[in-house]
């Protein structure tokens, strides 16, 4: 019974180590006030939630972007891989936002998927589109790299991978054999 209690207390110090190593990196970046609100496709954070979709509506009139199940206001932009990678096929990148109670924006959820992903074909599972989704945000995004930490989303034990560089923060993980999720959100 002692073992099992000091076991318990060394995970909950664990646990708690890496939250604050966390918490210090995000105080620490938001100390250099550095401000990078660029996200893709001309999209910015603190945008107002109408100029967000009259941005939206002109990709899709363009044909860049389409309309997508999901969450309401989802929408789809088809990646294009590299000759060398497409074998595996072009990957699909879904996203919708979040605004604050302003009408801002302050997040996007981005989900990421290979356009012909199949239980049988374990190339396109979300252990190696991950690696493919983080080597692309540190193309598009330089500063800081990836953390990793333990994570434990839909009862599934994974790793969540963090980047912050100012005040955004990307946070990336597995969500199902299929699809890996970014979360990019500006910080206060």
């Amino acid at each position: 019974m002692r073992l099992i209690s000091i076991c318990i207390i060394l995970v909950l110090i664990l646990t708690n180590c890496e939250q604050s190593e966390y918490k210090k990196l995000v105080r620490s970046e938001l100390k250099k006030n550095v401000k990078n609100d660029s996200l893709f496709l001309n999209l910015k954070f603190g945008e107002r939630n109408e100029d967000y979709l009259d941005k939206i509506w002109e990709l899709n009139k363009k044909g860049i972007i389409s309309q997508t199940d999901g969450e309401y206001g989802s929408v789809r932009y088809p990646l294009k891989l590299n000759e060398l990678e497409k074998k595996v096929g072009d990957i699909n990148m879904d996203f919708f936002p979040r605004f604050n109670d302003k009408k801002r924006l302050d997040k996007l959820t981005i989900k990421f998927s290979h356009q012909g992903w199949a239980p049988w074909n374990k190339e396109l599972f979300s252990d190696k589109l991950i690696i493919k989704v983080l080597d692309t945000i540190k193309k598009w995004y330089k500063g800081n790299d990836f953390l990793e930490a333990p994570n434990d989303i839909n009862n599934k034990k994974s790793s969540i991978f963090y980047k912050i560089d100012g005040d955004r923060q990307f946070k990336v993980y597995f969500l199902e054999d299929h699809e890996v999720i970014a979360e990019v959100e500006k910080l206060k």
